[in-house]
């Protein structure tokens, strides 16, 4: 029977482990936290955005960098696989929003009590607590015999392998003691850590790397994949947070916690538009955040460590033209007009005088206030006026182009994935098994794979945990 050993019990590792259960191999599930599926736990705030049912065309759009790398597996194991795949575990979903999958229950831990009892019914050995620290190489001529399956052997510091009647010794510094990749061709075993500290080797003929990225570490993603991947000879393509918060110059704080629907905002490098997306919006302590804030975070924090210009342009009206919005500006001033008016019908610049705080400052600004409670929430008025005086615009073109110069973007401990990774370059995208490792195969976020807000992330976890796990028989040359 084969044995494989799975590294990472987060949705790629268990979709790729229970796949490999199912094609007849004895699987060993490695997990470095006390549980599994600690980052799924809090998807979609806790409801767990399964995957999006769009077909390729659409879906493609929304998978970075290069969404052609990801085709072979989303054809392999589609969004509706997945569907009919959790079904088909015990657990009940519901599309909402059109395409959106969730499950019937809105609780992620739902989600991972059905993979953790599909894994049990399969007979994966999942252990927890158990940290890999390298991979050892056949460049290392240990002679592995495979009879005690993947049960721990002794001491790494001093290894002695039986093999048969044979016994080999080998030294716990040989790993990593050779720089030239090109000898690195089979993996037969790895060092790990368990709960109790001890250092021990498990043995495999498979390996399948699932570690997931480096967004949101206190959930046990702090980019150990790249690490034991490229001493293996693999490119890591450069990393960053995606799907993270953009922080405004000069941010007002009294922004936080502000929810808009309904809204558009456009990204701009170097007063260039470059993006447009609609729909909900979150102002938090660390800036421009909520879907459609998430969807222009990629391309903003490329811009911004290239050092270019990024700005956010806000309108709180997309469904009104400029003259639209101005008519219904227009007709509704003589409903609260009084001796504290000011006209803007011209389009000349805001008198605005005073402080700018809400419930402060002059009556003009009283007045404004006033009229300003029809067009947005009355905790935005506030922020919204201090603009209008900066800018000098009039209050119409202020609601249809609110620009935030962005300075910075939030870091791992919030970003929900994460942008880079392995070389897909170097990966069989049919079976997602290493070019140079024959005995290694990739799942997940640990890929140069990434994509927006909205099911999608968790749909290329699990197809190209499903397609890891089921090529684990297969060999590079054989899907030639």
């Amino acid at each position: 029977m084969k044995e494989v050993i799975v590294i990472g019990a987060g949705p790629a590792g268990m979709l790729a482990a229970g796949t490999a259960a199912e094609k007849g191999a004895r699987v060993v599930l490695l997990e470095k936290m006390e549980k599994p599926g600690r980052k799924l736990a809090i998807t979609g705030k806790g409801r767990c955005n399964i995957t999006n049912l769009k077909n390729w065309e659409d879906f493609s759009l929304h998978v970075h960098p290069v969404n052609r790398y990801f085709k072979p597996a989303f054809y392999h194991f589609t969004s509706e696989d997945t569907v009919a795949f959790f079904n088909g575990i015990g657990l009940p979903t519901v599309v909402e929003r059109g395409t959106r999958v969730y499950p019937a229950s809105q609780r992620a831990f739902d989600v991972i009590d059905a993979l953790k009892s599909w894994l049990k019914r399969l007979g994966v050995n999942m252990i927890c607590g158990c940290q890999v620290l390298e991979f050892l190489p056949e460049e290392m001529q240990i002679q592995v015999a495979h009879s005690s399956g993947n049960s721990y052997v002794s001491s790494v510091s001093s290894l002695t392998i039986k093999c048969g009647a044979q016994e080999t010794k080998a030294s716990a510094s040989a790993p990593g003691s050779t720089k030239n990749t090109n000898t690195l061709t089979r993996i037969k075993a790895v060092r790990v850590r368990d709960s109790r500290g001890e250092e021990k080797l498990l043995t495999a003929d498979h390996f399948i790397l699932a570690t997931g990225g480096k967004s949101y570490p206190g959930t046990g993603s702090t980019g150990d994949g790249y690490t034991l991947a490229s001493a293996l000879g693999h490119t890591i393509e450069p990393l960053f947070p995606t799907l993270t918060a953009l922080m405004p110059v000069d941010y007002d704080r009294r922004l936080e916690g502000v929810e808009l629907r309904n809204v558009r905002l456009d990204l701009y490098i170097e007063e260039v538009l470059r993006r447009s997306e609609e729909g909900e919006l979150l102002f938090s302590n660390l800036g421009i955040e909520g879907p459609i804030g998430f969807r222009l975070s990629r391309q903003a924090v490329v811009a911004l460590n290239k050092g270019q210009r990024v700005s956010l342009h806000l309108n709180l009206k997309p469904a009104l033209t400029r003259e639209q919005l101005m008519a219904r500006w227009e007709r509704e001033k003589d409903k609260t007009s009084g001796a504290n008016s000011v006209n803007y019908s011209c389009g000349a610049g805001s008198k605005i005088s005073g402080k700018n705080s809400v419930g402060q400052g002059s009556g003009s600004e009283a007045y404004l206030l006033k009229r300003l409670k029809a067009y947005m929430p009355e905790t935005l008025s506030g922020p919204f006026i201090k603009y209008l005086t900066l800018s000098s615009l009039h209050p119409v073109d202020a609601m249809i182009r609110w620009v935030f110069p962005i300075a910075s973007y939030g870091g791992w401990a919030r970003a929900v994935a994460t942008a880079g990774g392995i070389s897909m370059k170097e990966v069989d995208m049919r079976t997602m098994r290493s070019k140079l490792i024959d005995n290694l195969s990739f799942a997940g976020e640990v890929l140069d794979l990434d994509a927006d807000s909205g099911g999608y992330n968790l749909q290329i976890a699990f197809a190209t945990g499903r397609l890891a796990g089921g090529g684990t028989s297969v060999r590079p040359t054989d899907s030639a």
